[in-house]
């Protein structure tokens, strides 16, 4: 009886909707959006939606951050506020919530496949400054833009711990794919 108790307060504390009534909300979503697979349509794959560390619009995958996007909208999406109720909303949110699969890197070939799946959306040559710095050369440069020297346990800690507006990724990276992103970084 202890445990019911406990159990059924936990949930109440962590999903204020229903799940299963928020699957069916979700029918009006899944035009654009996959929940099986990570193929994208019009719109990324939600699959592993609170697994990812960070959403399109650069924030974190929170559920604050993905309520505000899915009610605001977001570049080609559509702001939802004036379709949902705050009852659906909340049932949408609890089903959101179960999409929580950590991303695992792609088994892509090559020495900067694990750089590409964690890194690259901050770190992008293409888009200097946008988010985060260009990596290129880093170990070269001798110093962090914190004043610390280029060590690899130093990028360890900054990968671990996160840094800038990036959060830790201790939780998802394993430490192959963390050996993989620090190999690939001095070469880079």
């Amino acid at each position: 009886m202890r445990f019911a108790v406990i159990f059924f307060l936990g949930y109440g504390m962590w999903a204020a909707g229903d799940p299963v009534k928020g699957k069916e909300v979700f029918q009006s979503c899944a035009g654009c959006h996959n929940v099986d697979n990570d193929r994208r349509k019009m719109g990324p794959s939600l699959r592993t939606l609170f697994g990812k560390v960070t959403l399109t619009n650069g924030k974190r995958a929170s559920e604050e951050n993905v309520r505000a996007l899915v009610l605001d909208g977001y570049n080609q999406m559509p702001s939802f506020r004036s379709f949902l109720t705050g009852e659906q909303t909340d049932d949408l949110m609890a089903y959101l919530l179960t999409l929580n699969s950590k991303l695992s890197p792609k088994p892509a070939a090559g020495p900067d496949a694990a750089f590409r799946t964690w890194c690259i959306g901050c770190h992008d040559p293409r888009k200097p400054g946008e988010r985060g710095p260009d990596l290129r050369g880093l170990l070269a440069r001798g110093k962090l833009s914190n004043g610390q020297a280029v060590t690899e346990g130093a990028l360890r800690r900054l990968i671990d711990d996160g840094h800038g507006n990036a959060p830790p990724l201790r939780e998802w990276l394993d430490e192959p794919s963390l050996q993989a992103i620090l190999n690939y970084l001095k070469s880079y």
